[in-house]
């Protein structure tokens, strides 16, 4: 099926992209953002979607840029899953970036690549971009899940004063948090706020992001990442996790001082599985300990019998996709405690 009728404008700068968000606001039109297009194309030509205007991101400068800074490493939002691969150190001070390719973003967090790894096909991972699959708000995406697990926070960019989004905790100084931006040589109309990807996801296809805003970049915590791990059991056609978990765990003195696990494919959004958590602080990581705390990864924290909000559908039922959750988990967290160095 063709889509939909729509008119094209492309954006030679963010203050641009903004101003092309406004005009179509104020003509009564739909518009939608474009870079890599492997969520949204498919849909507009389903007419699942059917923008009256398609503003095309995909050359802006301003939202590739990124790098480490301190304990956390900046994604553009327009960084390929094909380049998030191979991200390598690039230090605002200090020495060269390593040569070695283990010295890179997937050496300290190899979640990432096991996502990477199994991730839909050749195309979608030299075009799909890192900001577009935050934006979309699949329930059934890799990467959101690994992301949440590796705490990550998003920056969006909007007119001052437009939006006001619950803000990340300052974890970080250089962060950027109401950053104002520069183009061209001047200071341009455009503020930044960072919140967590935890509160920015919000359902199925929903995010808090405004329709006259844009991801600008995604900041992800690296220092318990090395230990981390990402499993999935796939659907056969589309690659899309039916279940999906990342487990990222901290080893001290052989006992699990703190844990963070993340699910997609199950619930109506990626979401931390905070009992599971809960239950990992300060345990062995002996294998009793590892199911038990995988047996409520779908449980709502501080709660006896509540469950997370479980999706169902021909592919598979609720009960069978949270059993999914539980074994997954369960490999998900021997992965990331084998690469911590437990025995």
């Amino acid at each position: 099926m063709f889509p939909a009728d729509f008119a094209y404008a492309r954006a030679r700068s963010l203050d641009e992209a903004l101003d092309l968000l406004d005009a179509a606001a104020e003509a009564g039109q739909e518009a939608k953002l474009i870079a890599g297009g492997q969520s949204l194309l498919p849909m507009m030509k389903l007419r699942l979607a059917a923008p009256g205007v398609l503003i095309d991101i995909a050359e802006l400068k301003e939202l590739k840029t990124g790098g480490w800074y301190g304990p956390s490493h900046t994604l553009g939002s327009l960084t390929t899953y094909r380049q998030l691969g191979g991200q390598r150190p690039a230090y605002r001070n200090g020495p060269p970036a390593p040569a070695n390719g283990a010295a890179g973003l997937i050496g300290a967090a190899p979640a990432l690549g096991d996502a990477l790894a199994v991730l839909a096909d050749p195309q979608v991972r030299a075009r799909g971009t890192v900001g577009g699959a935050v934006a979309h708000g699949d329930p059934a995406a890799d990467l959101p899940a690994v992301l949440l697990a590796l705490d990550a926070e998003v920056v969006i960019a909007a007119r001052p004063g437009r939006h006001e989004h619950k803000p990340a905790p300052r974890r970080f100084p250089d962060r950027g948090n109401g950053q104002r931006h520069q183009e061209s040589g001047r200071e341009s109309n455009v503020d930044s706020q960072t919140m967590l990807l935890d509160d920015f996801l919000q359902g199925i296809y929903a995010t808090d992001l405004a329709e006259d805003e844009i991801i600008t970049h995604i900041r992800i915590d690296t220092r318990d990442a090395a230990a981390s791990a990402y499993e999935k059991f796939p659907h056969p056609a589309s690659h899309l996790p039916l279940a999906g978990v990342c487990a990222v765990a901290l080893l001290s003195d052989g006992i699990i001082e703190r844990a963070r696990v993340a699910v997609t494919g199950i619930s109506p959004r990626p979401y931390r599985a905070r009992e599971t958590e809960r239950l990992l602080r300060g345990a062995s990581p002996a294998p009793d300990a590892i199911a038990a705390a995988a047996a409520a990864v779908t449980a709502t924290p501080g709660t006896a019998t509540g469950q997370v909000s479980l999706l169902g559908d021909q592919h598979a039922s609720a009960p069978y996709r949270a059993h999914l959750a539980e074994v997954l988990t369960r490999r998900a967290l021997r992965r990331a405690l084998e690469r911590a160095g437990a025995a």
